[in-house]
C-alpha cells in the first residue's frame, strides 16, 4: 500500500478562490468526489472538467489520481504526465512526480518509479515539508521491497515513520513495515503491525485502507496455516477493495484466494482465482503482476 498524500489541502485551496470556483465547478466536484471514495463519479467529473478546461492543471490531476485509484494506470499516466506539462511550480511538481512514481510503480516500472519517487523527495526536501518526506520514503521503501532489499526496505519505512507526525498517516507504514516481517518470516511481528493499521484505519474511517491491510493480513494467516481466519480477512478486504472499484486490489485479492487454495490443495479454485488476477492486471495495464500471476498459473498446471 502505498502513500499519495491528501489532497485535501488542494480542495480547500480551490474554494479559497470565488472566481475560480465560479468557473471550474467540475473541477472542484472531481475533487470533491475523490475525497469522498466515489472515484468513478470522480472519473465522470474528471473528464468533464478535462474537456471543458483542456489546460487546467487541476482537473488533468484530479483525473489522474481519479484513474490510479481504480487502477486504470495508462490512462492515469497520461493526465499526470500532462498535468506535469502545465506547471513549473515546486509545490505542484512535488507531488505529481510522486503521483507518476505510484503509477510506474503499480505498472511494474520500478527504475522508472524510483527516479520520480527522487525528484518528488528532491523537492519535499527544499521545500521543507515533512510529511512529503515521509510519504515518498515510504513509496521508495515500497521499490526496494519488490526488489528483494528486504533491509533496505525496512530502513526506509522506519524513517518515514520518525517523521510522520499524523497518527492516520502512520497506518500506511504500519502495513508496510508488516509485510517486510512478514517476508522476513516473522508472522506473529507481521500480525501485530497489521491489526496496528486496521485499528487506525477504521477509527479514521479509511475503509480502503482497512481492507487492503486486510488483504495482507489474511495471507499472512495463509502462510501460518490459519486457512479460516486467512480466508476470513482476504473476502472481507476483497469485498471493501471491490466496493470502492479499486481493481489493482481486487486482483490481489485473487491472487490470494488462489494461493489459499493451492495450499488446501483444490488446484481447480486455485487456478480459477489466479486466472480471475491475470485476466484483471492485463486489463488495468499491471504487466509485472500479469507477467509474475501467468507464471504461477503455469507452474500449477504442471503440478497436475
Amino acid at each position: 500500500m502505498k502513500k499519495a498524500f491528501s489532497l485535501l489541502f488542494i480542495f480547500l485551496s480551490l474554494l479559497a478562490f470565488k472566481n475560480f470556483a465560479f468557473a471550474q465547478q467540475e473541477v472542484i466536484a472531481c475533487f470533491n468526489l475523490y475525497q469522498a471514495g466515489d472515484y468513478r463519479r470522480a472519473i465522470e467529473a474528471g473528464r468533464v472538467a478535462v474537456q471543458k478546461y483542456p489546460n487546467s492543471l487541476n482537473a488533468h490531476y484530479c483525473l489522474g489520481i481519479s484513474y490510479r485509484m481504480v487502477g486504470e494506470f495508462r490512462l492515469a499516466l497520461e493526465h499526470m504526465k500532462k498535468a506535469e506539462s502545465l506547471t513549473s511550480n515546486k509545490q505542484d511538481l512535488m507531488r505529481i512526480y510522486n503521483q507518476i512514481g505510484l503509477i510506474y510503480e503499480r505498472m511494474g516500472y520500478l527504475d522508472d518509479a524510483l527516479l520520480y519517487y527522487s525528484r518528488s523527495l528532491s523537492l519535499a526536501r527544499n521545500l521543507g515539508n515533512k510529511s512529503m518526506q515521509a510519504s515518498v520514503l515510504d513509496n521508495i521503501a515500497g521499490v526496494y521491497y519488490k526488489k528483494g532489499e528486504l533491509d533496505k526496505a525496512l530502513g526506509f519505512y522506519e524513517e518515514s515513520l520518525r517523521l510522520t507526525t499524523d497518527e492516520k498517516e502512520k497506518a500506511t507504514t504500519y502495513n508496510n513495515i508488516a509485510v517486510i516481517y512478514d517476508q522476513k518470516g516473522d508472522y506473529q511481528k507481521a500480525v501485530e503491525y497489521f491489526q496496528k493499521a486496521i485499528e487506525i484505519d477504521e477509527r479514521y474511517g479509511d475503509y480502503r485502507g482497512a481492507s487492503i491491510t486486510k488483504l495482507n493480513l489474511g495471507d499472512t494467516y495463509r502462510k501460518m496455516k490459519d486457512y479460516e481466519k486467512a480466508e476470513k480477512y482476504i473476502l472481507e478486504g476483497l469485498e471493501g477493495v471491490k466496493k470502492v472499484g479499486d481493481k489493482y486490489w481486487e486482483a490481489v485479492g485473487y491472487k490470494y484466494l488462489g494461493w489459499l487454495y493451492e495450499d488446501k490443495g483444490d488446484k481447480k479454485t486455485a487456478k480459477d482465482y489466479l486466472t480471475r488476477a491475470y485476466n484483471l492486471y492485463k486489463s488495468i495495464g499491471a504487466e509485472r503482476a500479469a507477467k509474475e500471476v501467468l507464471s504461477e498459473i503455469r507452474e500449477l498446471e504442471k503440478k497436475k
